[in-house]
Formats: structure tokens, sequence, C-alpha cells
């Protein structure tokens, strides 16, 4: 079990800063889209770039700037920050001290109503304003395949908080 919590721990911290990641890209996006700040670049064709800060270098680069793109973009950064983060309070069940804990049944829960619910209807949204072609059908089964995971595994967590509760009772 030592093994369990020493990668839980790493992937925790990994999937935290990728979340962070995804999710300041994203706020970062919106700002230089919304306000075309110093940092947005105009290219020809009605095609635009997001710089490094205090650089010419190109960041992100978008294929037409419009209010579709522009959403797509930022529902798609923010959606995957989201579910890296939820990822990882899941990875943080498992470096616990106490592994049935009811903390890690809430984490558990989160993540599968965020892949059975929350994923399917942005994706479905996402969909409708797509101006790429992304394999939405695909991601959603992707994801519904993690939530069903996550939902027995969320069960079986839930078996084990209610025997860790009568068996601190029972102490």
């Amino acid at each position: 079990m030592k093994s369990v919590k020493i990668i839980a721990s790493f992937l925790d911290k990994i999937v935290k800063i990728v979340a962070i990641g995804y999710l300041v890209t994203a706020i970062y996006t919106l700002i230089n889209c919304l306000f075309q700040g110093p940092f947005f670049e105009t290219l020809e064709r009605n095609r635009f770039a997001i710089n490094f800060p205090f650089t010419h270098i190109h960041f992100l680069l978008g294929s037409e700037y419009s209010f579709e793109y522009v959403a797509e973009m930022v529902i798609g950064l923010g959606l995957y920050g989201l579910f890296f983060w939820v990822l990882g309070n899941v990875f943080k069940t498992f470096k616990q001290e106490r592994l049935f804990t009811q903390n890690g049944l809430k984490y558990l829960k989160q993540f599968y109503i965020f892949n059975l619910i929350l994923y399917p209807v942005f994706a479905i949204i996402w969909a409708f304003i797509s101006i790429e072609d992304f394999p939405f059908f695909a991601m959603i089964v992707a994801h519904a395949i993690m939530g069903i995971f996550i939902y027995f595994m969320a069960a079986i967590f839930e078996q084990g908080v209610n025997l860790q509760v009568e068996q601190d009772l029972y102490i």
C-alpha cells in the first residue's frame, strides 16, 4: 500500500499542475481574445495568435477569430482543466492515511458526476458551436467509461466507509 500512496502523491501533484496550466491558459486566452491586449496578434485570413507573456513567441494559434472559435477554445481548455483537477482529487484519495473516508468518497463522486453528467452536457454544447473537427461522440464514450468505472469504485468505497464507521463504533 505504501507504493500506492507514493504514486498517488506524485500523480496528484502532477495532475494538479496540469489542471492549473489548463485553467490559467483558458483565462489567459479569454482575456487576450476579449481585450486584444499586447499579447494578442492578428494574422492573415482572420487567424490569430496569443503570445507568451512579454514576448512575440506564439503560445496559441487560432484558425479563426470569431466568437464561436474562441468560445470553443476556452470551453475546451476550461473543461479539461476541471477534469484534471477532479482527477487529482481522486489521486488525493489514495494518498490518505485512512483509505475509506467521507472525503475520499466525495472526490470519487465528483469525478464520476463530472464524467457522466457534466462532460457530456458541455461536449454537446461544444459540438454545436464547434468549428473544428473533433471526435465528440468518442470523447463522450471515453468519459462515460471512466465515469462508470469510478461509479463502481465509489460504491465499493461507500461500503468501506460504512464498515469503517461500524468498526470505529465497535472499538
